[in-house]
């Protein structure tokens, strides 16, 4: 009996033990994300849910998911509506849709530079956007990953608005874009990211814009050798948790995650800067040609579109981009 008994509470003991020890017992945030292995921000978002778990001594497991394994963007913010994902990593200005003031973010020539964009997100307009997101159940740990600017490429110099005019010019579906192609002269011409390259190479589409980084790696300048670093915008990448992850978190598991966050922006900085440089000069020995351009003609070209822009709802805030204006 006394050994059946010592049997007993041995199983027991290393019961417990599985139990309390077993990684499977831990709580899981699953963060998403569109961008695919190998690109700047998934290298990042991995970094950020490694050291997160290992700061964490395992007791919250952060995994991390790209290239839409979880969904879509749009299925990614319902799914942590519903608390079927904690996170994802995302283009900052995606979140237009549901704070539409951050729409200016993609206005072209809206901002002088990532400084100037950080007084308006800073402001007291910016943060009111940002309570928006808050709100909706949306707890943005940081938005501090600065892609490099936004590009114009074509398979002629692109010097001036002139150059532009009637050229088919490949964007995303997005409404802000379309504006954007519109009011520069150009035909905005939809194409997915993955057929890019190859509307370039068949002529459906002669000219297009994408971040510094993308060029190289993308292949475009393969049929479009002409490379306008007119810095037309200024895009963010950002790490966010739904309100409900965030507030189930104690105050020091909070500290550590908010810190993970802001390292992993610091590595996504470093990264992306450090990737233009070698590119760059790779693009300088393919033959590229960077053009001189007149960046006040694009900015006087469009700064009309802004009424209209307010005219049809892109943002909210009456004269938001003249208050974004006196920032500068």
């Amino acid at each position: 009996m006394k050994i059946k008994r010592k049997v007993l509470i041995c199983f027991l003991s290393i019961f417990f033990v599985a139990v309390l020890f077993n990684p499977s017992s831990a709580k899981v945030y699953k963060i998403g994300a569109a961008s695919t292995p190998g690109e700047a921000m998934a290298i990042a978002g991995q970094y950020f849910c490694d050291i997160c778990t290992e700061r964490l001594n395992g007791e919250i497991v952060f995994e991390y998911y790209p290239g839409e394994q979880l969904g879509n963007e749009s299925s990614m913010f319902e799914n942590m509506m519903v608390d079927l994902q904690q996170g994802l990593t995302n283009a900052f200005d995606s979140y237009a849709s549901y704070s539409a003031d951050l729409n200016i973010m993609s206005m072209a020539f809206a901002f002088e530079s990532h400084e100037h964009l950080f007084k308006y997100l800073e402001s007291d307009l910016g943060q009111k956007a940002l309570q928006k997101l808050e709100d909706m159940g949306m707890h943005v740990l940081n938005y501090n990953f600065r892609k490099n600017p936004r590009l114009f490429f074509g398979k002629k110099p692109i010097t001036s608005p002139e150059d532009l005019k009637g050229v088919k010019f490949r964007i995303p579906n997005i409404p802000i874009f379309e504006k954007n192609v519109r009011a520069i002269g150009a035909v905005p011409t939809v194409i997915a990211w993955s057929e890019y390259p190859y509307a370039l190479m068949q002529g459906v589409v002669d000219a297009g814009e994408c971040t510094y980084e993308n060029v190289y790696p993308m292949g475009f300048y393969k049929s479009a050798p002409y490379i306008t670093l007119v810095d037309y915008a200024y895009p963010l990448e950002c790490i966010t948790l739904s309100k409900s992850a965030w507030d189930s978190l104690t105050p020091e598991e909070q500290t550590i995650v908010q810190e993970c966050a802001d390292e992993a922006s610091e590595y996504f900085n470093n990264t992306i800067n450090t990737k233009w440089e070698e590119d760059k000069q790779k693009l300088i020995d393919e033959g590229v040609t960077f053009v001189e351009f007149d960046k006040e003609a694009f900015i006087e070209k469009m700064a009309p579109l802004a009424d209209q822009l307010e005219a049809e709802n892109f943002w909210d805030t009456p004269g938001l981009y003249d208050k974004v204006q006196d920032l500068r």
